[in-house]
């Protein structure tokens, strides 16, 4: 059926709404086929390095790349956004994993169309700062290149600096805007790089993607002047000189941060457990006695282990919600002398006339049975755990298969035990990728923080994985062990200086099945970091930095190009010559 066939057989109504959509999508159709086609080349390969760590090294070339590829025509913001769409359609592909189909596929695409405009933003700010080519650059010279010759040394530089500020910017709003999302940051795609990341203890995650970028547009400099200039072959070392000794520098500093890292004899056996309990079940309550019982299981194989745990701790989702039985927990705590760090419904009554509210809560109970204290999640999950706007309009709970959904928590949950005398920072389900929440626990001076979660939700995908190495960075930046105990995923716990420990139980494909970890947990207290001290300023610095740099470009513009009309409107009134 050809277009116009298609149309005829909808209403006026539908025929105008269709075409209406269709003229928007064109808004984003890119000037030729082939850069269409680079683009979407460059969104996939940004993606390797999420889906496949072995490709870390790719980072490294992206951001200038993206430049590049962006410089086929004049629609560079939608041609960014083309590239970020395609990474992450490809990232986030564990999405189409979920239970729901038709949930699934939308919040795959709905995630993906919203993220994208990131990167396009990105894109569109580094060659709005980029003036006019010069007349002289040769015409074959791509038109990134030939902007570039229009600047001096310094004034490459500089770019170069702002470009990296602004990749610092526009993970700063993901991470805020609308609830946020930081995920799949650039920095995440070095967390092996230990002495790198020990900058996050400074910056936060978002020095550590400054550093990346910088360095990247830098070589994409030295590219530009070899082609430029091939009769003088070390050229290009000038190009990258400021932002190569600054990651000489970073690396020499967080290599010796490493090296100097205290040794301490204070260790705490927390023992671990993996239900790896799917997901359908626990929405259809199917199988809660079997489940139970399997959770039981673990845990007696896991405080069987010596030396004797210190502490047991249940992932998110791992004690079946419709158990209302607790003092069966309650019991097997008593009878095995052991605190428990477990996942429940929590509820209060704000008033006796109100609706009771309900939050996705961490517990602590102690060695005999008794609940000493909870911490409430307080960044839910969009239509996962939450509606928008449902207490204005109650109507749309009704729509909502989650009904009401949680209410948020309202502070940060520490969890304080005497036996042993431990305090516990508490994150709950993928809290543990957002940077504030990790500091504004971790300011309240536990001993180690902890994220109980549930990647269940996303079968056996690369979800869990992403997680996990997003979390390296919280216990960089708070100098604090992070200990993670999930339903399916990396169970693990991650010491000060980003190292993984205690996880995969076994080998890889071992993460995605029921089991437990022992892990022994170093409970040394090393010095505050300027992060937990500062925060997310250095981020909120480069997102000022760019807005003022992107007005001042504008005002310059627009004085250019009343220069421009004036001239031409001067040149059109002059008298011809006789």
């Amino acid at each position: 059926m050809d277009e116009n066939s298609f149309f005829q057989h909808f209403s006026p109504q539908a025929s105008c709404a269709l075409a209406w959509l269709r003229g928007k999508l064109l808004w984003l159709k890119l000037p030729k086929t082939f850069w269409s086609s680079r683009a979407a080349a460059a969104g996939f390969l940004w993606a390797l390095p999420f889906l496949f760590p072995e490709f870390a090294g790719i980072a490294w070339l992206l951001p200038a790349t993206l430049l590049f590829v962006a410089g086929g025509g004049e629609r560079r913001f939608q041609t960014g956004y083309w590239i970020g769409l395609c990474f992450h359609l490809a990232a986030l592909y564990w999405l189409l994993f979920m239970p729901v189909f038709l949930g699934a596929v939308s919040a795959w695409l709905a995630l993906s169309a919203y993220c994208a405009l990131y990167p396009a933003a990105w894109v569109f700010f580094c060659w709005r700062m980029l003036p006019r080519p010069k007349s002289s650059a040769p015409a074959k010279f791509p038109e990134l290149w030939k902007r570039l010759d229009a600047l001096t040394w310094s004034g490459r530089q500089l770019w170069a600096l702002a470009g990296a500020m602004a990749w610092a910017s526009v993970e700063v709003l993901q991470a805020h805007l609308f609830t946020g999302f930081p995920w799949n940051f650039l920095a995440v795609s070095q967390v092996e790089m230990l002495p790198l990341i020990q900058l996050a203890s400074w910056t936060g995650v978002y020095g550590v993607s400054f550093l990346v970028a910088w360095v990247s547009l830098s070589l994409g400099l030295a590219v530009a002047e070899i082609a430029a200039r091939p009769g003088h072959p070390w050229v290009w070392g000038r190009e990258i000189l400021p932002a190569g000794l600054a990651l000489v520098v970073v690396w020499i500093w967080g290599f010796q941060r490493i090296a100097d890292a205290p040794q301490t004899a204070d260790r705490l056996r927390i023992a671990l457990i993996q239900p790896s309990v799917e997901q359908r079940l626990i929405w259809r309550g199917e199988g809660v006695e079997e489940r139970f019982e399997e959770l039981l299981a673990l845990s007696e194989a896991a405080l069987a282990t010596l030396p004797r745990p210190d502490l047991l701790i249940w992932p998110e989702s791992g004690l079946p919600a419709e158990l209302e039985r607790p003092e069966r927990v309650a019991e097997f705590i008593r009878k095995k002398r052991v605190p428990l760090i477990f996942n429940a419904v929590d509820s209060s009554q704000p008033s006796a006339s109100a609706e009771p509210l309900y939050y996705n809560a961490a517990f602590l109970m102690d060695k005999n049975g008794l609940l000493l204290g909870k911490a409430r999640k307080r960044r839910l999950v969009l239509f996962g755990e939450y509606i928008p706007l449902a207490n204005k309009f109650p109507f749309l709970k009704t729509l909502s298969p989650i009904g009401a959904g949680y209410a948020r928590g309202e502070k940060p949950g520490v969890l304080e035990l005497d036996d042993p005398p431990i305090a516990v920072g508490a994150l709950i389900c993928f809290e543990d990728a957002f940077p504030s929440l990790a500091r504004e626990a971790a300011r309240r001076n536990p001993d180690f923080l902890v994220n109980l979660t549930n990647a269940a939700w996303f079968g056996e995908g690369k979800a869990q994985w992403q997680q996990a190495r997003g979390a390296v960075f919280r216990a960089v930046e708070t100098r604090l062990p992070l200990v993670r105990c999930t339903n399916n995923g990396i169970t693990c716990w991650i010491d000060p200086y980003g190292r993984m420990h205690a996880g995969p139980m076994e080998s890889p494909a071992d993460a995605y099945k029921k089991g437990f970890q022992v892990a022994e947990v170093s409970l040394s207290r090393p010095a505050s970091t300027p992060y937990l001290r500062e925060g997310d300023l250095f981020g909120w610095c480069c997102v000022s930095a760019s807005f003022v740099l992107l007005l001042i470009r504008e005002w310059f513009r627009l004085r250019e190009q009343a220069a421009l009309r004036k001239s031409a409107a001067k040149a059109n009134n002059a008298p011809a010559r006789r």
